[in-house]
């Protein structure tokens, strides 16, 4: 409650701050989020990353999947008639989590351009991009787990590539209190990101024997969650991260979520410090049968003269009755 009302007096401090960072670092195919869920609840999700799309947000909620083995995937209708899919596949044992995770955007044909055709040569090229990640996670003690990705990351812009190894470093604290946790994660750490092959040949310029490297975009996150039983079967979900990107202004992340009979939700979420956009919303349904657990999400997130983009996805949990009642509320 103290960060929500400190926000917008921070405003302006955090704004100072970042502003000077914005346009220094490649790869901003690593910071579109990743899952519905987490998109409806405005981004704020490194406390509540313990579902299929956790992975993508903070590796240590490994120890807490609502499964032994959880399957997951997701599709974004991004700016531009970009589309992005993400899948992962996590399992773990009692002390260890595992989780093979991939994401993939498609640009699809590009129309190449020149000074001289500004509509359009004729012939087109392509700006895709892929991770593919491997995630390991270790139980300390009953409530505290840290986690670790290694990610493989290639960008393809025409005929040049980018390709590097990243890291994220996750860690997933329960206070003890309810189902509170404290969550922190850093973010694609790692090498800077420079093209392969020497840069084209232009008239006037003195040519050059390789690209320019660029940092990739590294962001850290601290947050919290907590879920308030406001009556039977009707549950409150409310969590706030602070974000730290290294290319942008800090921001403030905050979100809830309507839980009704563990079945069906609701969703809102806002994240401060953008220019524009900020506001997210979505919502979800939850069904056990034959011991799986499977759950559907959308999510819609304002992003200003950009428009609205559309999150849908799916997560599939084998159950079994030891391990429901083993983790209670820390499964869902």
């Amino acid at each position: 409650m103290l960060i929500v009302a400190a926000a917008p007096a921070s405003a302006e401090l955090l704004r100072l701050y970042g502003d000077e960072n914005v346009g220094t670092s490649a790869g901003q195919f690593l910071k579109v989020p990743v899952g519905a869920r987490a998109v409806g609840l405005g981004n704020a999700y490194v406390a509540c990353a313990i579902d299929g799309p956790g992975v993508f947000w903070n590796p240590a909620g490994l120890l807490r999947t609502p499964g032994l083995s959880n399957w997951y995937a997701g599709h974004t209708e991004w700016a531009a008639g970009i589309d992005l899919d993400h899948a992962a596949f996590s399992w773990r044992t009692q002390s260890f989590g595992y989780a093979i995770s991939a994401g993939m955007l498609r640009s699809g044909e590009i129309p190449r351009t020149t000074e001289y055709h500004v509509e359009g040569t004729g012939e087109t090229f392509r700006a895709d991009q892929y991770t593919l990640a491997f995630s390991l996670a270790r139980a300390m003690t009953d409530r505290f787990s840290i986690g670790l990705t290694a990610r493989y990351y290639q960008e393809n812009l025409d005929e040049w590539e980018i390709r590097s190894l990243l890291f994220d470093l996750g860690i997933l604290y329960f206070v003890g209190l309810g189902d509170m946790r404290v969550g922190f994660s850093v973010k694609s750490f790692g090498p800077d990101l420079r093209p392969g092959g020497s840069p084209p040949l232009r008239d006037g310029y003195a040519p050059q024997s390789e690209f320019q490297a660029f940092s990739p975009p590294t962001e850290g996150s601290f947050g919290v969650a907590y879920t308030w039983h406001l009556a039977e079967d009707v549950n409150l979900l409310t969590t706030t991260d602070f974000n730290h990107p290294g290319d942008a202004r800090e921001s403030f992340r905050m979100g809830g979520e309507l839980e009704l009979m563990n079945r069906f939700f609701v969703r809102g979420g806002y994240e401060t410090g953008r220019d524009e956009g900020g506001l997210s919303a979505g919502c979800g349904l939850q069904l056990k049968r034959h011991q799986l657990l499977w759950r559907v999400d959308y999510a819609f997130r304002d992003m200003g003269g950009f428009g609205g983009m559309h999150f849908v996805s799916i997560e599939l949990s084998p159950l079994w009755s030891k391990e429901s009642a083993r983790h209670g509320r820390a499964a869902r």
